[in-house]
């Protein structure tokens, strides 16, 4: 198996396993939220989805390296093999911090390094929505159409991701007096507003990563 068919095959799992681990935490979601169940049912439902979630988010931390190297490949993106390695070294550290992250129990380091994330994954973000903008209003097509527009997506996809994150700051504290039995009406309340504040932006996820798909395959 070649180097670019190798790199392929990973960049469509990524995608496989990007969409269906999303599918599966938006379903288990409605679980969670819903206050006619069990408190036992639901919290471990959210168990299976924090699980879940895990896949998208390893996914969307490989995705970029994956396909700007297929693009790289077939000489659609101008660079040199020193920056693809470059690109591939801040991948890698952006997986471990993405990782420690999902394993790390809450700290001061911990807090230190979500905030981290956060202003990277906002950064790189604004930074992809940039350089897809200008090579897509450039004369020149030293980048063609259908990168400039994958890399505009990935950029919002990232910046979906984080609107999800801050839908999300009240669901925490919230789940945790659920997991304890000590949830309220406001805390149940604060569960189901947070997750169903964070489904337009999972489906514009979705959406964007089968508009990156049909780019990829030229069929627009």
């Amino acid at each position: 198996m070649s180097e670019y068919l190798l790199v392929k095959f990973l960049h469509l799992v990524g995608f496989a396993y990007w969409l269906g681990g999303d599918l599966g935490v938006f379903y288990c979601s409605y679980f969670v939220a819903n206050e006619k169940l069990p408190t036992d049912v639901r919290v471990a439902t959210a168990k299976i989805l924090f699980a879940l979630d895990q896949a998208p988010r390893i996914c969307m931390t490989l995705m970029l390296p994956l396909g700007t190297h297929l693009a790289w490949r077939l000489g659609a993106l101008p660079i040199d093999t020193g920056t693809m390695t470059i690109i591939w070294l801040l991948a890698a550290a952006w997986l471990a911090m993405v990782i420690t992250l999902h394993s790390a129990r809450q700290s001061k380091g911990k807090t230190i390094l979500t905030t981290f994330d956060f202003w990277f994954r906002l950064s790189l973000s604004l930074g992809l929505i940039g350089v897809g903008g200008a090579a897509l209003s450039a004369a020149s097509a030293a980048i063609p159409y259908w990168v400039a527009a994958k890399l505009m997506i990935f950029g919002s996809l990232v910046g979906c991701g984080l609107i999800v994150r801050i839908k999300l700051r009240r669901f925490g504290p919230a789940f945790t007096k659920l997991a304890s039995g000590d949830a309220s009406d406001a805390d149940n309340a604060a569960i189901r507003d947070s997750l169903g504040a964070t489904r337009p932006f999972v489906v514009t996820i979705w959406a964007g990563l089968l508009g990156s798909a049909a780019l990829g395959l030229h069929l627009i």
